[in-house]
């Protein structure tokens, strides 16, 4: 009978010369479970090492997705991030241009939980199930410690090896749909692991594991799914039937489960003989090759087949289950009474921690307005219907309100109290309010500053508790030249003015007002009005500062050589007592209360948009997807990182964000974010979302960051990453 030829997609190839189906650099050497609901898995070996591996592949039915696909590779790079004794160790991941996902496990040899049975003859003995049940709760615990959870676990994508189970599977529940849509009789997920929440379309959380665990138990002891509670063995009785309750809240904890699962002390713990015997069946059947000669091609993917649609994993699915073949016979050992593994450290470098959640948010977001921001704990966002802005609790994604008609992202201040500043800038209705950050209520509203008895209110400067700093302006007659600008500080607690004072240098000048800085008790802002040798249209850079408690002027500094125009995409104040502009390819830096210069630095190209400064380093990232980190005292660069890939045309609104803690420097281009070490711009690791609505490979929302996370936007998706 002619081998089978597995077509599937590109990189799930073809065959080799005498009809093997291969798998990108894999040889398939014994087909899959056929039976499996939730993925494919079989044995492979790698024509570049000569060693067998586990290959997990999506279910047929799913794998001409490509959003599926997508989201099957991200969680088989999260993965990684399973160190714990009992998680199989990940060999190697699908490349990102592969149409067809895989994940290989270092684990050979292995039998999937139904292999094992079937080898077998029946259920396993219930001390078996004792064990396994102890090491997968120990394996969720230490995940769960680092806010993991698995939602992959079932019957088939637990293996078992000579010295232990091995868990396969991870984030099959999440690449298999978006949270909100409906899992019943879907597809890439086992139904009988599958928690009931998580059938409504619930996001996958911890205790959603702890049924799955159960439904893996039930089946290991009984043959069979989840049923009746009397097929069950009595020792494992009460415990399985916790794990099921269809209540979240009354299910345990994988801490309460290892204790109540651990085998007893001096107990061998062994596999039964059937099982240990096929494992070494199968080791002789597929011993370890040496590794081919470099020069002989290797593992080509095939470019040509037939059409998607009419592909499928056939040639993999064997009649009888997975058995894949394993060296030696040895014991199933008992758990250690040691307690659970160290929790695994939060990322493996290069690839991007599992988000803690994910949130898509309902509504038509206005793509030119980022969201803003408030306190580290709401975000706020712009519709593009009836300027209404939606707030999102950055503690877990969850939407809290949705409020007309007051989106102004420029004028969005924190105040305290829980409140947050609204600002009018339109010059017909010059006002302010309060509202509630948890309930989009309006609290209060300031409309006496509408320029008749007082001046008109222009826009706000900067907050600080419960005061408020704000530009105003007297009328000059109809004539704007001879308007009366001036700063208004304001207790928004007492609802009065504190103090204002006059800027007589000062005026629009045909440039945007910089919000201003509070710094060493004084409020420093750009007084873009003073005109250079006396010619109207010649602005410097000045600024300006204020005491904070009284507005007593302290200084006005001009800074030669620095034109605020709308070319400059930055300038600002940094620590240290700088002023810095960016210009074009030019960073430069004058004294802030001599207005010398200090240095400049040359990019090798243009600098489109703004720096982060943090402590005495600034990171910038020029057209090129090149980031700097220029030491602020000197100007001089300590480190630059080229992007991981290679930009086919200039990017030139990449950015840069640093994480709270200041460890972690984001660079965020129009294909993705990578994270890089703030001391030495090290690779950490890259993460590309892909947004509801959005199309895979590119990526053009919002990052931010607050304390623990990373928060990042694209298209309506909402991802909140771990960080430092």
């Amino acid at each position: 009978m002619e081998p089978p030829y597995v077509p599937y997609v590109d990189g799930w190839a073809g065959a080799t010369d005498d009809g093997t189906p291969r798998i990108g650099p894999y040889r398939v050497v014994t087909p899959g479970d056929g039976s499996a609901e939730d993925a494919r898995r079989c044995l492979a070996r790698d024509d570049r090492s000569g060693r067998a591996v586990v290959l997990t592949l999506p279910h047929p039915a799913l794998a001409d997705d490509p959003a599926y696909r997508v989201r099957f590779r991200a969680e088989a790079e999260n993965s990684r991030r399973m160190t714990g004794r009992w998680a199989a160790p990940v060999a190697d991941i699908a490349p990102a241009d592969a149409r067809l996902p895989w994940v290989a496990h270092d684990c050979f040899p292995a039998l999937t939980l139904p292999a094992a049975l079937a080898a077998h003859g029946g259920p396993l003995p219930e001390p078996v199930v004792r064990a396994l049940g102890a090491a997968l709760a120990e394996t969720l615990a230490g995940a769960h410690a680092n806010g993991l959870v698995f939602a992959g676990i079932s019957p088939g994508a637990v293996l078992l090896t000579a010295d232990g189970p091995r868990l396969t599977g991870y984030g099959l529940v999440r690449a298999a749909a978006l949270d909100r849509i409906e899992r019943t009789g879907l597809r890439g997920v086992d139904p009988a692991a599958l928690p009931p929440e998580q059938r409504a379309g619930e996001r996958p959380q911890p205790h959603g594991d702890v049924y799955a665990l159960g439904a893996v138990l039930a089946y290991a002891a009984t043959g069979r799914t989840p049923g009746r509670a009397d097929a069950l063995p009595e020792g494992l009785r009460a415990v399985v039937i916790a794990c099921l309750s269809p209540d979240p809240a009354h299910r345990p904890r994988p801490a309460a489960l290892l204790q109540a699962l651990r085998t007893p002390a001096g107990f061998g713990g062994g596999l039964p003989q059937p099982i240990a015997t096929a494992l070494a069946e199968q080791a002789a059947r597929h011993p370890a090759e040496a590794v081919p000669d470099a020069t002989e091609p290797v593992g080509r993917d095939h470019e040509d087949g037939p059409s998607r649609r009419s592909l499928t994993l056939g040639g993999l699915a064997g009649a009888a289950g997975l058995v894949l073949g394993t060296g030696g016979v040895a014991a199933f050992r008992a758990v250690a009474d040691d307690g659970p593994a160290r929790p695994a450290p939060l990322s493996v470098r290069g690839t991007a921690p599992a988000p803690l959640w994910r949130r898509d948010i309902d509504i038509d977001i206005e793509e030119e307005t980022p969201p803003v921001i408030l306190g580290g704990e709401f975000m706020l966002f712009a519709s593009t219907s009836a300027s209404a802005i939606t707030a999102v609790r950055l503690r877990d994604g969850k939407k809290l309100w949705t409020r007309e008609n007051m989106w102004s992202a420029q004028a969005l201040r924190p105040l305290g109290g829980g409140l947050f500043l609204k600002a009018s800038q339109s010059w017909l209705e010059p006002e302010f309010a309060a509202i509630s950050m948890r309930t989009g209520r309006v609290v209060w509203t300031e409309r006496a500053y509408d320029g008749s008895k007082r001046p008109a209110f222009q826009g706000p400067l900067a907050t600080r508790g419960n005061t408020i700093w704000f530009m105003a302006a007297e009328a000059g007659g109809g004539d704007a030249d001879r308007e009366k600008p001036m700063v208004i500080a304001y207790d928004a607690r007492k609802r009065e003015e504190l103090w204002r004072t006059p800027l007589p240098d000062a005026g629009s000048g045909g440039v945007d007002q910089r919000p201003g800085v509070l710094r060493d008790g004084a409020l420093i802002i750009e007084n873009n009005g003073a005109s250079s040798d006396g010619l109207p249209g010649t602005k410097t850079w000045s600024y300006v500062a204020l005491r904070q408690r009284d507005g007593r002027k302290l200084w006005t500094r001009s800074y030669k050589g620095v034109v605020p125009s709308s070319s400059q995409a930055y300038r600002g104040i940094a620590p240290g007592g700088l002023l810095i502009a960016c210009d074009g390819r030019t960073a430069h830096a004058h004294d802030l209360t001599s207005g010398t210069q200090r240095w400049r630095f040359t990019a090798k190209g243009y600098l489109y948009t703004e720096p982060a400064v943090r402590g005495r380093m600034l990171y910038a990232t020029d057209e090129h997807s090149v980031t700097y980190a220029v030491d602020t005292r000197t100007g001089r660069p300590r480190w630059r990182r080229e992007a991981a890939f290679e930009p086919g045309v200039g990017m030139p609104y990449s950015y840069n964000v640093i994480s709270d803690a200041g460890r972690t420097v984001f660079q965020v281009n129009a294909s993705e974010i990578e994270a890089l070490n703030a001391a030495d711009g090290s690779r950490r690791w890259r993460f590309a979302p892909v947004g509801r609505g959005q199309g895979a490979g590119g990526f053009d929302g919002f990052a931010g960051s607050v304390p623990g996370m990373v928060l990042v936007m694209n298209g309506r998706s909402l991802y909140a990453l771990p960080v430092d």
